[in-house]
């Protein structure tokens, strides 16, 4: 049972420093690509943020993480695609 929960902590952590790490990096090189990934990323840290709530019986924050996780994926696809349809 632990396994698993250090897996979703291990996948929050890493892709919240990479989104962090991206992040600054598309803000020194103003890429709109490396901006859209570390939202991406971002995304995946809240996601796998509540799955590891849902899983220490913290349903109620776990349900609110998730919400966040996948409005902000679908927030963030729908800027990558009206981003690439304006090319």
């Amino acid at each position: 049972m632990h396994h698993q929960r250090e897996k979703y902590n291990l996948v929050s952590i890493i892709s919240l420093a990479l989104a962090i790490l991206i992040g600054t990096i598309s803000l020194i090189k103003a890429s709109y690509f490396f901006i859209i990934f570390s939202f991406y990323l971002l995304a995946i840290s809240i996601i796998s943020d509540a799955l590891l709530l849902n899983m220490s019986f913290r349903k109620t924050e776990a349900l609110k993480q998730l919400a966040r996780g996948i409005m902000l994926f679908i927030f963030v696809t729908f800027l990558f695609l009206r981003h690439f349809k304006s090319l």
